[in-house]
């Protein structure tokens, strides 16, 4: 079975390769399928670059990316079966939480009852069962972080990256949403 993601010597350069900003410098890794990893480092250091070229929001530079065995760095985001929860939340504001959520099915043609059980059942496990049929612009930045957060665990993507997922969560729910997120991807 092939890992989940493969990246080979991968680089990403912001501006001129000889002038501009390296920010991620010949990086490989390869993480096996039901395995959960954690990037860390400081502020700055290509995280998120990192993050963003796996799911096809940023361009590699060079190097390459497999995703359940399949070389994606040259796909568009769309065909990558990624998903991803961004730092920023980035929830549509005219659509509730519910139908956020529910936007990250669309692709797949789900009938409406089974698209209404898989946002049930996240919720619960996000506990945002109480905010679903509230707007983004009227929730707290924690809640719509674990929206956010939903609206990526929701998919049955290869890959699920979540870019500092709880950063914005208190201290004793980010300890119970670890570890319910843990057994829910594995």
């Amino acid at each position: 079975m092939p890992s989940a993601l493969t990246i080979s010597g991968v680089d990403k350069f912001y501006g001129p390769i000889d002038r501009g900003v390296h920010a991620v410098q010949n990086l490989t890794m390869e993480i096996g399928r039901g395995e959960i990893v954690a990037l860390l480092g400081s502020s700055g250091c290509g995280k998120t670059s990192t993050l963003r070229m796996i799911a096809g929001f940023e361009e590699v530079s060079r190097g390459t990316i497999s995703v359940a065995g399949r070389k994606v760095h040259t796909l568009p985001p769309v065909k990558r079966n990624v998903a991803m929860a961004f730092e920023g939340y980035s929830l549509y504001p005219p659509l509730t939480v519910r139908e956020n959520m529910a936007f990250a099915l669309k692709a797949a043609k789900l009938r409406k009852s089974d698209v209404d059980a898989k946002v049930a059942s996240i919720a619960k496990l996000l506990e945002i069962e109480d905010i679903l049929e509230r707007y983004p612009s009227s929730i707290s930045g924690g809640q719509q972080q674990r929206a956010s957060l939903g609206r990526a665990l929701i998919r049955e993507a290869d890959l699920h990256l979540l870019d500092e997922p709880m950063g914005q969560l208190e201290p004793q729910l980010r300890a119970v949403l670890r570890g319910r997120i843990k057994h829910f991807i594995k």
